[in-house]
């Protein structure tokens, strides 16, 4: 369609409790001023969902939106979804690839709203400006694999499906929404916040398959592909993230051991983990929707009985790697896979599953939990079948499992008796896999993000426009807020337009305000996109600070910050952070108090927020 934009104008809003729809439409202001993705939903949530709702209740929305590029050649593959957090009590949001955003596009829908709750177990279908609710009783408490088979086989082999597992159904805190039997928006338990709804799925039929495909658009692709930085596109390609998981390991990127421990002194046989070795269990790579990496690759089906993925399991990522794998002193490669898998079935975010059976592992070590407490599971480092014993009851809410399937913060506080001091959590939301003693701005990112412990709101790679440069020495803190403030800002930008964060590694991203302007006719500048980013920025604190949040005060681990608590001999074992220099630099570039995190009065109108100072500050 000559001369389309990359939005459609218009979204659905849901009201599951009534079953009854509104399309909402949307000027092209909005989507100059908040682009896509969270950005978008940011404005949105904190419009529609009253101050004070419970995360649970029917006044939350779950938002589902594409980013405002998702679904053109221009490298936009990725949705987000938003709602207020079940697990932190504020700002949620998670972001996914594979093919729903695109498809949720190709449908002609910029996002869904949904609202209530429904009577009985239900999905929602939309065949472009068709839609309904279904009954999906005959799905309720089946796996997210299996069940996303079933609505393809109803709906047609373009149906493209997000839905939750057992995980979400049960209300599991750490429980996301799935695509592609295996990819997940998987962090701020958003697939609890689904299940409280008892929506089953959202089932996107589109006839449409891509926006913009144009010839001008097409030779724009090409163009920009020549310019990827050939090493770090090859390297995606070949291995995909997992491809970083050994050498993490040693280097001190990865934590070790719940955070207690050095891959150097304490898990230093890494040989199992390495990028070739895991390709030669994968039997064919795959990409999500249009990506020119295809960093995705599936496996065989698995020989080893203990751990019976079935074949096209998806490769797993750095992040489930290191947490089912470094962090557990597990370098058992077909568990790791298998686990992953059960992740994808149960519909269970990898990061807090990992790290919540470290949690478990360490609290039995001490003697916090008993072998009473576990049902006569023993928990030990580096037993990987253990680990897998632990995951199954987590996914199904079984036994101790019930007590870990909500994370740390809220297993520590069931099982009482000194378990927090093993927790490893930044405002309920289980920590990363990359240390921040390596990299100082992520403990800034970790304590004062409205999303705890995101790996995904800081890059120190390529970036639009000037933005300062960080301070190479990682023993310093002093001269990073600038930077920090800068490369977030860009994060939200690429995270809002729909970008993989991997690609954006490899492309020229100061082209990004081009690719924009060729789909849309706009003249944006950088600065004008950067100020993009800064206004989702600062959205986003604006709710988690109306919810009562206020991540200056969250306590973070000690471990996170001081090298000194873990075992000798590691990279980071003396590096201590100035933990204080860091936030206050953050928190003065972005204009947001240092007591408070309230974005100022100033700051506020700037961006064009003024309705939000009588929010904010009476």
């Amino acid at each position: 369609m000559a001369g389309e934009k990359s939005f459609n104008g218009k979204m659905l809003s849901v009201d599951l409790t009534a079953g009854a729809f509104t399309v909402e439409r949307f000027d092209e202001l909005f989507y100059r001023k908040h682009l896509g993705g969270y950005g978008a939903g940011a404005r949105l949530l904190l419009d529609r969902t009253p101050k004070g709702a419970d995360p649970l209740g029917p006044e939350n929305m779950l938002g589902i939106f594409p980013g405002l590029m998702t679904g053109t050649p221009l490298f936009g593959q990725r949705f987000q979804v938003v709602c207020k957090s079940p697990l932190t009590g504020g700002w949620g949001d998670a972001n996914c690839g594979g093919d729903f955003g695109p498809a949720l596009k190709h449908a002609g829908w910029d996002g869904l709203m949904l609202f209530g709750k429904a009577s009985h177990p239900t999905y929602l279908l939309i065949e472009d400006d068709r839609y309904e609710l279904r009954d999906a009783s005959d799905l309720w408490g089946v796996d997210a694999i299996s069940a996303e088979k079933t609505l393809q086989e109803r709906h047609g082999k373009r149906a493209s499906v997000a839905l939750i597992g057992q995980a979400g159904e049960k209300l599991s805190l750490i429980s996301g929404v799935c695509n592609d039997h295996g990819r997940l928006a998987a962090r701020s338990g958003v697939g609890a916040v689904m299940g409280s709804k008892l929506l089953k799925a959202v089932v996107c039929v589109p006839t449409r398959a891509v926006i913009h495909q144009e010839k001008e658009t097409l030779q724009m692709v090409k163009a920009n592909l020549q310019d990827f930085v050939k090493p770090t596109a090859d390297f995606f390609r070949t291995f995909g993230t997992t491809g970083i998981t050994a050498g993490s390991a040693l280097s001190g990127d990865s934590p070790v051991r719940n955070w207690g421990g050095v891959g150097k002194a304490d898990f230093a046989d890494v040989a199992g983990l390495m990028g070739p070795v895991v390709n030669k269990k994968m039997e064919k790579h795959y990409a999500c929707w249009h990506c020119p990496l295809a960093c995705g690759a599936e496996s065989v089906e698995s020989e080893n009985g203990e751990y019976p993925y079935p074949r096209h399991t998806h490769r797993p990522e750095y992040e489930t790697m290191a947490a089912f794998g470094t962090m557990n002193l597990n370098n058992d490669l077909d568990s790791l896979i298998y686990a992953n898998h059960l992740c994808n079935e149960y519909g269970l975010d990898t990061i807090s599953a990992g790290a919540t059976i470290s949690f478990a592992i360490e609290c039995y070590e001490n003697g916090v939990l008993t072998r009473e407490d576990t049902g006569g599971l023993e928990l030990r480092w580096g037993d990987a079948k253990a680990v897998i014993q632990c995951l199954r009851l987590m996914g199904e809410r079984r036994g101790i499992g019930d007590v870990l399937a909500d994370g740390v913060r809220r297993a520590a506080e069931r099982i009482g008796r000194g378990a927090e001091k093993y927790a490893m959590h930044v405002g309920g939301q289980e920590l990363p896999m990359h240390d921040a003693k390596l990299q100082p701005e992520y403990y800034a990112t970790y304590k004062l993000d409205p999303t705890p412990a995101r790996h995904t709101q800081y890059e120190g790679n390529r970036r639009i426009g000037t933005i300062p440069p960080t301070v190479k020495d990682r023993t310093l803190a002093e001269g990073r807020g600038a930077h920090h403030k800068a490369a977030s800002e860009y994060m939200h930008v690429v995270n809002a337009s729909g970008f993989c964060q991997f690609v954006m590694m490899a492309a020229n991203t100061a082209n990004i305000p081009t690719w924009m302007n060729h789909v849309n006719g706009w003249d944006m500048t950088p600065e004008e996109l950067m100020k993009a980013g800064e206004r989702i920025a600062n959205l986003r604190m604006a709710f988690e600070v109306r919810e009562g949040g206020n991540p200056a005060k969250r306590p973070v681990p000690e471990r996170m910050w001081n090298g000194k608590v873990l075992s000798e001999g590691g990279p980071v074992s003396e590096i201590v952070l100035d933990t204080r220099t860091l936030e206050q630099e953050f928190l003065a570039a972005c204009d947001w108090d240092p007591e408070t995190c309230k974005p100022s009065t100033r700051k506020l109108q700037e961006l064009g927020l003024g309705d939000l100072v009588p929010v904010l500050h009476g």
